[in-house]
């Protein structure tokens, strides 16, 4: 995505920049498809930097962490980066952190914009998302999908490592039955 101030006269300014989910290359694990993003900014103009503030909305298909199927998620999230040539800073070296900066592409004043909106995304994602909060999820033993179909498989299944205590306790309440 490329943010070219070159369109504007005066500052501050505002603009809407829609991507596709072939120029932002999002391979992320458990994102299915990005199928819109839309980053609505508003700049101000400081000297030879540009101030942009603003919004990313974006449409996914994600997989769900505990039934695997995916589905549709849309999200906002607030970015905030500063444009300007990379020359600008260039004496600075180590001390410099790039990462809030949108370096113009060569003299004129465009920016790519691609990597902050990614990230934007990125960052939005679930570590674990849900089709819905009461996902069943798949059976541990058989591999269905418990959201739309029940299987046979024996749920109670106890960690052998428990048995003894699970003897111990049956003891203790016959113990006391008998008394």
């Amino acid at each position: 995505m490329i943010l070219d101030l070159r369109q504007f006269e005066s500052f501050p300014a505002e603009i809407v920049l829609t991507g596709d989910s072939g120029s932002l290359n999002l391979d992320f694990q458990g994102l299915n498809e990005l199928k819109s993003v839309k980053i609505e900014l508003r700049m101000q103009e400081s000297g030879e930097e540009y101030f942009c503030q603003g919004t990313v909305h974006a449409s996914v298909n994600v997989e769900c962490s505990r039934c695997l199927t995916g589905f549709d998620k849309q999200f906002e999230n607030s970015v905030d980066f500063i444009a300007c040539s990379e020359s600008l800073h260039a004496d600075e070296g180590d001390v410099f952190d790039s990462e809030d900066y949108a370096f113009f592409v060569g003299g004129d004043i465009q920016a790519d914009i691609t990597d902050i909106v990614r990230q934007s995304i990125i960052l939005s994602l679930s570590l674990k998302p849900l089709c819905s909060e009461d996902c069943k999820g798949l059976c541990a033993q058989c591999g269905v999908n418990l959201n739309e179909q029940t299987c046979s498989c024996e749920t109670e299944k106890i960690d052998p490592r428990w048995e003894s205590l699970k003897k111990l306790s049956e003891q203790t309440t016959e113990n006391k039955e008998h008394s």
